[in-house]
């Protein structure tokens, strides 16, 4: 058995069904109901934001638990179908996709990829967060196979290999969490022949494959609206894209390199109409580039319009509320205008923690499973709460957010706590 970067090789995905078991006795009354579903990386919108609810939430009160259980390792965040809880986990030699009730935490189905990724750095077990759309999940495993399964019942619909044999994976392993969009499969994994490539939401057959190629980092494709069109944005080493998402041809490339083998892991962040942000830790910082037609060369022009180093975001994403950026700088918390970065203020330190934007108040899920909730407002630092939810274990997972229900994970425990009593 050969072993590469820590990662065993595909030997086939199996789906095992479990049968419904009461854990433990906890808060639990009747499910309210599920008004949205927290579909992928980052959210419904990409982007961090925690879609509105029918009620409003009173984040001094402390949570109550309605579950939590033990899971396995790895760094995939937390997606949600209707009543139930999506991760990927390490389970011994095997990637685990997991499917838990939201009611009670108790196993659903489970789709299972004999793989396993180690580095020294960041540990063992997936980084990727499966995709959810019209009932169907999309994962990517670490040794880059990409299946679809139903998410009601785990059922398998295909699996492809998205990978060559030579491919060279990037350092600490595949990060990148699926993008779908206009009935296609996005991913941006790198590669010496073409950096990205499309795929059938239906058949897993390939659509297109840029023109584009490099290394692979760790920043998943987003698309954003500039200028009135589509531009799908990638990372490589040394250098960002933009690519026409129907058909993978270039737009425009920058180059873009960081001291730490250039790697990029936050999303850029969209600011206006034709400008957005990106921003990297080991001493980068953020910027925010204007993107203009270029009429002479039928092309864009990409200037800077700003340069700060007062957001460092390393592992953790910025988010935008009213015109301003909150984010973690390592990880000092802190607050820029977007449209100038001029720093605002900065607040306390946060370890690597996730953030997420309800309509006042932000949650930062830390490293060490502490959430606490800072007013998100320019005037100046606030924080509301901050409590122990999670075992002091490395936390560099996502959380998710719906309906008044936190479901958050680390490396050995996956909970969910509510918010709404």
């Amino acid at each position: 058995m050969e072993w590469r970067g820590g990662m065993i090789p595909h030997f086939g995905i199996t789906n095992t069904k479990k049968e419904l078991t009461e854990s433990r006795d906890y808060y639990r009354p009747p499910l309210r109901t599920i008004e949205n579903d927290w579909n992928q990386f980052r959210g419904p919108e990409r982007n961090g934001h925690i879609p509105t609810t029918s009620f409003s939430i009173e984040w001094t009160n402390p949570p109550k638990t309605r579950w939590s259980t033990s899971c396995g390792s790895g760094h995939s965040s937390i997606v949600t179908y209707g009543k139930i809880v999506i991760t990927i986990e390490q389970v011994g030699e095997q990637e685990s996709l997991i499917a838990r009730s939201l009611g009670d935490g108790t196993e659903q189905w489970k789709v299972t990829e004999l793989t396993k990724w180690y580095d020294m750095l960041s540990g063992t077990g997936p980084r990727s967060t499966p995709t959810i759309h019209d009932g169907k999940i999309y994962s990517l495993f670490s040794n880059g196979r990409l299946a679809c399964v139903e998410a009601s019942n785990g059922s398998i619909n295909w699996n492809i290999k998205t990978i060559p044999d030579n491919y060279d994976f990037p350092e600490w392993g595949l990060s990148i969490s699926p993008l779908i969009w206009n009935d296609m499969i996005i991913l941006n994994l790198g590669g010496e022949t073409s950096a990205a490539k499309a795929y059938s939401i239906n058949t897993g057959e390939e659509i297109w494959s840029s023109e584009i190629a490099g290394k692979g980092v760790y920043l998943s494709p987003e698309i954003l609206n500039i200028l009135d069109e589509k531009h799908l944005i990638i990372a490589l080493e040394g250098k960002i894209a933009s690519l026409n998402p129907y058909n993978g041809k270039t737009l425009w490339t920058k180059p873009w390199k960081i001291f730490m083998n250039n790697v990029q892991i936050v999303q850029p962040i969209q600011v206006s109409q034709d400008s957005f942000v990106l921003a990297a830790g080991y001493g980068k910082g953020a910027e925010c580039f204007i993107v203009n037609k270029d009429s002479e060369n039928d092309g864009y022009r990409i200037e800077t319009l700003w340069k700060s180093k007062d957001l460092k975001a390393k592992f953790s994403n910025p988010v935008l509320k009213d015109g301003y950026l909150y984010g973690l700088s390592e990880n000092l918390l802190v607050c820029l205008e977007a449209k100038t970065g001029k720093l605002m203020w900065r607040g306390k330190k946060y370890s690597y923690g996730r953030i997420l934007l309800d309509k006042k108040e932000m949650l930062i899920l830390g490293h060490s499973g502490v959430l606490s909730v800072v007013e998100a407002s320019p005037d100046g630092f606030r924080e509301i709460s901050s409590r122990q939810l999670l075992s002091d274990t490395r936390c560099w997972n996502g959380p998710a957010f719906i309906n008044g229900y936190l479901l958050a994970r680390n490396g050995e425990q996956i909970a969910c706590f509510d918010f709404g009593n």
